[in-house]
Formats: structure tokens, C-alpha cells, sequence
């Protein structure tokens, strides 16, 4: 070992005040000298290093490269290599250090007289960085992976960058479509004119959540609640922002359906006492009408009586109207057969769709079962096909449908009319909204509660120019 030393003296001299951890070996991987850097490194003494030896303070799983490489070099094979490892600390530690070996190389070459030298970088620090890092990166893939909410990275100006793959549950894309494409080309335009992420309003903060419908694939749009961040770098500018999206479609639903449940119980508070007052007279001018055209003898006044006792009736219709909404229908119900109930309600306004032109088709799947409901369920389907008809006075088609989807009853009427224009189908059932000249609004309003006492639902979808469809859904009770 003292010959090794004596030819490379200066080197072991320059090496002795590196802040980098160095150590010399013999050809044949004895360890005869290492720096006071390397002692500190591993909290041993350079005595305790060299009897103990590079093995030693090497971890076992880490033991079998770095020999394998050491032989590569010792054969000629390579002139060194590189290696990250772990050695073991005097105190049972652990550390993570960059091995450098290079051969230093006599006169002769490469020979049992030349040293390896091994420098030791320690990069623990950075190794656990690293390893924090790779947690946080399986903790955000873990997430992106199997979480229900969509998780967006977009850029300052709204490109997507990152989409997780839950955006095909609740939109219908694969992820590779949305990438590069902007967030916005996606919302409702009402939401978009007035959001305040498109024009940057944070209110002073970097997060927010909002409310806002985007579109699926397939058309259609779903409501979204939004949580979103603005991600900083140290200069204060945005680098990008992260937005985690819900699904909120059936919440904002069943907000609407209790909406228009307190609506509606408001309106029947109000029908009940309007109804009352009017009825009372009413009953009474009906009367002196009658009598009034039974003394028209010769029959002069008849027109103008007929027109009067026809509008006392249609208030009186109204005024029954109203009384339904006044409170919940105590008609008892009854297993009906709804093919039979549609029958006998298209044969009721066969006249008329004659009169209109209007041709109307049934689809009626066979061998429906019959279900629980009350003889006023025949009033929605009148209320339906009487708007489907009169919404096309140039002639069109009516489609009626009926199908069972699993335990409930779907009933379709289609029609090929004018349609409803967007912003107006919300307005549908609200008290005294109508599309119709002569209409009160009261018919859908009367037959959604009607469809909300048979405990289902009522669904309408338009287009102008193209028709409307109306929806009931109803519960099959075995």
C-alpha cells in the first residue's frame, strides 16, 4: 500500500481538502486512503473506514451493482463508471451518495500497481426530494385516476394541458380530444358572457368556486360546479390554473324541482282563495243566464247568450283548474291499462287533427303492463296532444309512444310544430306562462301536478323549427 501512496502523493494531496467525499482503492477494491470529507460523510474514522472496508458501508441491495461494475473496470471493459447508491452511516443511517470512479493509470498502463479513485457526492437531500416528489406524483395520479370529479390544468388563457380520465363518465370525451383545445368552447354561451374566469374577476383572490354548464359529447349540457386555483411561480406570475369540476346536474334538479314545489304550494294557496270567491258568483250569473234564455222566446238574443253562457263555462273550467292546484288530488287510483287510456284520448281529438291537418302515429309497445293511477292522468294526455296539435294550425305529425324501461312506464307525445324557444322551455309550468294566444298556462302547470301525485315526472325538450317532444315518466307498482 506504501508504494501506492508514494506514486501518487501530490493526487492524495490534492484530494485532501475536497469538500467532496474521496477514497482510493487498489486494484484489487482494498481501501487505503480516503479524505476527511469522505470520514465526516460517514461518521467514521479513516482507520475504521479502511478496516472496514467499501462493502462494509454499502447497502446490500445496492452491493451487487456496484461490484459488477467494479469487475467491468478491473477487466478493461470500462474506464470508470457512475453510480447512485446507498452507503450505510456509522449512527445505521441511511444515505444516498453519487459514486464517480475513475482509474488512475501508471506508466505501464493499467496494472495491479494502479488505484481507482472513488468520489463521493452526497445527494440525500435531493434524494428525498426526489422520493417526495414521486409520492406527491403517484398521490396526484392516484387521484386523477379514480377520482369522480374532472381535473383540469389550463393555461392563463384557458388551453387545456391536463384533463383527468373522469371526463369520460361525465362528458363522453377521452382525454386526448379536450387536450390543446380551450375550456371555453365547451360552456353554455349564457354562462360564458357572464363568467367571471374568462375575464379574469378573481375578486383579489386566486381561488373560487362557480356554477356554470358545460356540454357533453353528445350535445346536451350538465351543470358543473367548479373549484379552481391559479398556481404562481415565485415572481408572482400565473403559471397555470387547476380546476376540479362536479358533476351537479341532479343537485341543481331536485333545487329546481323544490323551486317549483314552493311555487306551486304558493299558487294553490292563492288558487284556493281566488277560486272561492269566484265560484259563488259565478254559480249565480250561470243561473239568472239560464233563465234569461229560456224567456228568449223567439230565439233573437240566442247568439249573444250562447257566447255569454260559453264564457261563463270556460271561467268555471279555469276556476277548476285552479282548484287542482289548490291541493292534492284525494281521487282514489287504480291498476288502468295506459294503452287504453291513449286510445280513447286519440279517438277524443281525432276531429280536430283532422281539422288541423294534422296525422297522428301511435308506437305503442306490446303487453304494457297496467299501473296504479288516478282517472285524472287522462287529463295530462289531453292537455299534451291538444298543445301538440294546436302548435302546428299548417298541418303536421303527432307521435305517440309508450315503451317500459326497467320498473317505469316512459310515454312519448312528439310533435313536428313551431317548437319552444330555449330560454322559454324553464318557464314551462310556471303560473300563467304561455306560448299561446289564448292559453292561461295553467293546462301543463295543472298536468305536472298531476304527474308529481302519481310520484313521477315530467320532461320537455324543443326545437324551434323542428317540434317538441314532452316526456311522462311514471312508476310501474307491482
Amino acid at each position: 500500500m506504501l508504494s501506492h501512496f508514494n506514486d501518487h502523493s501530490l493526487l492524495l494531496h490534492a484530494f485532501e481538502k475536497s469538500p467532496i467525499g474521496v477514497a482510493f482503492l487498489t486494484f484489487d477494491g482494498s481501501l487505503f486512503k480516503v479524505n476527511p470529507s469522505f470520514c465526516k460523510m460517514l461518521g467514521y474514522s479513516e482507520n475504521e473506514l479502511i478496516n472496514l472496508g467499501v462493502p462494509s458501508v454499502t447497502h446490500p441491495e445496492d452491493l451487487e451493482a456496484d461490484q459488477e461494475l467494479w469487475r467491468q473496470v478491473v477487466q478493461g471493459e470500462s474506464d470508470g463508471y457512475q453510480l447512485e447508491k446507498r452507503y450505510i452511516h456509522k449512527s445505521g443511517a441511511i444515505m444516498w451518495g453519487l459514486l464517480n470512479v475513475t482509474i488512475v493509470k501508471n506508466q505501464q498502463g493499467f496494472n495491479a500497481n494502479s488505484i481507482l479513485i472513488s468520489q463521493v457526492v452526497n445527494i440525500t437531500e435531493q434524494k428525498k426530494k426526489e422520493e417526495e416528489l414521486k409520492r406527491i406524483e403517484e398521490l396526484h395520479n392516484l387521484i386523477s385516476e379514480h377520482s369522480q370529479d374532472v381535473i383540469l390544468r389550463l393555461t392563463p388563457g384557458g388551453i387545456i394541458s391536463y384533463v383527468s380520465p373522469a371526463i369520460r363518465n361525465q362528458l363522453g370525451y377521452e382525454p386526448d380530444e379536450l387536450i390543446g383545445t380551450s375550456a371555453y368552447d365547451y360552456w353554455h354561451q349564457e354562462d360564458l358572457n357572464s363568467n367571471w374566469l374568462k375575464y379574469g374577476y378573481y375578486n383579489n383572490s386566486d381561488s373560487r368556486i362557480f356554477v356554470y354548464r358545460v356540454r357533453h359529447k353528445s350535445g346536451h349540457y350538465i351543470w358543473q360546479e367548479a373549484h379552481s386555483k391559479r398556481i404562481r411561480n415565485a415572481a408572482g406570475e400565473i403559471q397555470h390554473v387547476i380546476s376540479m369540476g362536479r358533476d351537479i346536474t341532479e343537485r341543481m334538479q331536485s333545487e329546481e324541482l323544490i323551486r317549483r314545489s314552493e311555487k306551486l304550494s304558493l299558487v294553490g294557496e292563492l288558487a284556493a282563495g281566488i277560486a272561492h270567491e269566484i265560484r259563488n258568483p259565478l254559480t249565480s250569473l250561470r243561473g239568472f243566464m239560464q233563465l234569461y234564455v229560456k224567456e228568449d222566446i223567439e230565439g233573437i238574443k240566442k247568439m249573444r247568450n250562447e257566447v255569454m253562457i260559453s264564457e261563463i263555462d270556460r271561467i268555471n273550467e279555469i276556476v277548476s283548474e285552479l282548484l287542482v292546484l289548490a291541493k292534492p288530488s284525494t281521487e282514489a287510483t287504480e291498476l288502468r291499462d295506459v294503452v287504453h287510456e291513449l286510445d280513447h284520448v286519440t279517438r277524443l281529438f281525432e276531429g280536430q287533427a283532422n281539422l288541423y291537418n294534422v296525422q297522428i302515429n301511435k308506437e305503442l309497445d306490446a303487453n304494457l303492463p297496467f299501473i296504479q293511477c288516478q282517472r285524472s292522468i287522462n287529463q295530462v294526455f289531453i292537455n299534451v296532444l291538444k298543445n301538440a296539435i294546436e302548435s302546428m294550425p299548417k298541418g303536421g305529425q303527432v307521435t305517440i309512444e309508450a315503451k317500459q324501461k326497467n320498473d317505469e312506464l316512459h310515454i312519448r307525445i312528439n310533435d313536428t310544430g313551431h317548437g319552444i324557444p330555449q330560454n322559454e322551455i324553464s318557464k314551462i309550468g310556471n303560473p300563467f306562462f304561455t306560448t299561446k294566444e289564448t292559453g292561461t298556462g295553467l293546462g301543463l302547470m295543472v298536468s305536472m301536478r298531476i304527474i308529481q301525485n302519481h310520484q313521477g315526472t315530467m320532461r320537455i325538450e324543443s326545437e324551434v323549427g323542428k317540434g317538441t317532444m314532452v316526456e311522462v315518466i311514471l312508476p310501474i307498482n307491482e
